[in-house]
């Protein structure tokens, strides 16, 4: 009798183990998304935006992929790191110098964490809610003799977006809202910097996140 209960201990032990082991791996997909961002330029020489020595303009459609990985932490939440390459392109408009363009070759590191709605488990469909911050650092080298530009950047994202099932595969499409945390405008001897204060980027995008699912889910 000892010995069928030590095994049936033992083959619980083994089960459970197999589980915890199997729900705390991470899983590879591949991100993509389609994204516009926007700088906000405080004027210094007015109150008046229309009327400020440095305008920033309408932005251009960019757009970003790269790897991702996906890690159940506990029921309904997860956690998303990824790594991904973004391209983005805005022009400033300098009242005496007229238009110049700035690009962001970006090499990001954003890390999220994922709720998804436990009410439709079993569903193909579910909501979900993303959240967390963004570091990034810019490639491009940009003009420095007008306004001098930070290649860094820390952001706080919050997204909403739906999950998919599909065959083996889940598509994770969200709307992302990416707010810029640091000033991203340095101070040097650039033409117009006491005529422009502080700068941030901010990014409106549509990500999908593509990966295998797990044969436990």
């Amino acid at each position: 009798m000892k010995n069928y209960t030590a095994f049936l201990l033992l083959l619980l032990t083994q089960t459970i183990f197999a589980q915890n082991k199997a729900n705390n791996r991470f899983v590879w997909g591949f991100v993509v998304s389609a994204e516009t961002q926007s700088l906000g330029i405080q004027p210094l020489n007015t109150r008046r935006p229309e009327n400020a020595a440095v305008q920033p303009r309408r932005p251009h459609l960019g757009g970003a992929a790269g790897f991702s990985l996906q890690k159940r932490l506990w029921r309904g939440l997860s956690f998303q790191p990824a790594l991904s390459v973004a391209y983005n392109n805005n022009q400033v408009f300098f009242d005496q110098d007229g238009l110049r363009s700035y690009r962001f070759w970006d090499i990001e590191l954003p890390l999220h964490l994922v709720v998804t709605d436990l009410r439709k488990r079993e569903t193909p469909l579910r909501a979900c809610v993303l959240f967390g911050g963004r570091i990034g650092w810019n490639l491009s080298k940009n003009p420095t003799e007008l306004l001098h530009i930070s290649p860094e950047r820390y952001a706080l994202d919050l997204g909403l977006g739906a999950e998919i099932k599909w065959g083996k595969c889940r598509f994770q499409p969200a709307i992302i809202y990416s707010h810029g945390l640091n000033n991203i405008h340095l101070l040097d001897n650039a033409k117009y910097d006491w005529q422009a204060g502080r700068m941030v980027r901010d990014r409106l995008s549509f990500r999908l996140f593509i990966q295998m699912r797990r044969n436990d889910e």
